[in-house]
This record gives C-alpha cells, sequence and structure tokens, in this order.
C-alpha cells in the first residue's frame, strides 16, 4: 500500500512538473533565438542580426548600418473593454481576432498622440501567430525627422494577455527587411503550459 501510495504520488508530481515544461523547438535553418529563456515565446531572428535584450522586450536589429528591427513584448490586458464582441460580428471571424482588434483600437489612440505624421496604410486583417488568431496593421510616422514604417501583429491570449510583435524601419529600407519579418512571423512559437 505505502509504495502504491508513494508510486502515486510520484506519477502526480512527475505530471505537473512536464505540465509546465517549456519545450523548446528546434531552431529554423539560417536563424538564432532572440528571447530570453523568461518570455513565454520563441522569437527566432536571421543569423546575421544582433540582438538586443531591453528589459523584458525581445529586441533584435539588422546592423549598425541598417536599424531595422523587430521586438516582441506581451503586455497584460487590464481594459475589459478589450473583450467586447459587437452582436454583429461576422459569425466567420474568431472572438480572439475581434479581442486584437480591440486592443489595436486602443494602441493606436496612443500611437496618433505620440507619433507625428501618424497614418494607418492597412488593417487590421485577421492573421495567425503560431495558429492563433491575430491582426496585422502596416501605419507610417516620423522621428527625428526621419519617415518610418511599421508594421505589427497584436495576439491576444487566455483573455490575459497582448503579444505584439512590430517591425520598424525606414521607409527607404522597409521593403527590403519585409521578407524578414514574415520569417520571423511564420517562425514564431508560443511555449505551452507557460502562462505567467
Amino acid at each position: 500500500m505505502k509504495k502504491r501510495i508513494i508510486s502515486i504520488s510520484l506519477i502526480i508530481i512527475t505530471l505537473l512538473l512536464c505540465s509546465c515544461a517549456r519545450t523548446q523547438t528546434d531552431t529554423p535553418s539560417g536563424m538564432k533565438l532572440a528571447s530570453v529563456e523568461a518570455a513565454d515565446y520563441y522569437m527566432y531572428v536571421p543569423d546575421s542580426w544582433t540582438v538586443a535584450d531591453q528589459d523584458g522586450v525581445t529586441s533584435a536589429y539588422v546592423s549598425i548600418a541598417d536599424r531595422s528591427n523587430v521586438t516582441c513584448a506581451r503586455y497584460a490586458i487590464k481594459n475589459e473593454a478589450v473583450f467586447t464582441v459587437p452582436a454583429d460580428k461576422d459569425e466567420n471571424k474568431p472572438d480572439a481576432v475581434v479581442y486584437a482588434e480591440n486592443y489595436w483600437t486602443g494602441y493606436t489612440t496612443e500611437l496618433e498622440a505620440h507619433l507625428p505624421g501618424y497614418r494607418l496604410l492597412s488593417g487590421p486583417s485577421a492573421t495567425v501567430l503560431n495558429g492563433s488568431p491575430a491582426v496585422r496593421c502596416r501605419y507610417t510616422a516620423s522621428m527625428s525627422g526621419k519617415d518610418y514604417c511599421f508594421d505589427m501583429v497584436i495576439c491576444v491570449r487566455e483573455r490575459m494577455f497582448a503579444y505584439i510583435l512590430t517591425y520598424t524601419a525606414e521607409a527607404d529600407k522597409f521593403d527590403g527587411n519585409l521578407p524578414s519579418f514574415d520569417k520571423i512571423i511564420s517562425e514564431f512559437v508560443f511555449q505551452t503550459g507557460v502562462l505567467s
């Protein structure tokens, strides 16, 4: 009886530990891991890019000469309005897309207030991030006298967190690095069993 209790206890402990385990995928060819161990996702960037840890925000840039960059940040959602679903919502649109659109609406208000010359180019349009419903938006703005383009993917998960991937580049360099951002999006992986 005592052996059986110990065996059952060990099985339960093993299951609990396994359910919390982080399982990293294989690093895609030509890419390297940019996210830190504490992040609950894996973001990969091209091997030639430089990873720049920014206090909880995953960040990497192309080079010293080309400061085009990608960041990923996770934000706790504090505004319940994000989860408002209109009564006339398209039945084919997942609620998580509506949540991401609502988050974008609040976020764009901040962009308009703080980025000179902010102008929406496209979106929000439905997309996916590691199989999770998301939205993608593209906009322009000016900073320090230069024109920049931004491409952003917003994913709301577990009705708790918003994940925002942002590609930023000077307007004349934007198209050249856009395929790298598309690859970063396609190789992005949420860790299973890790939401803290």
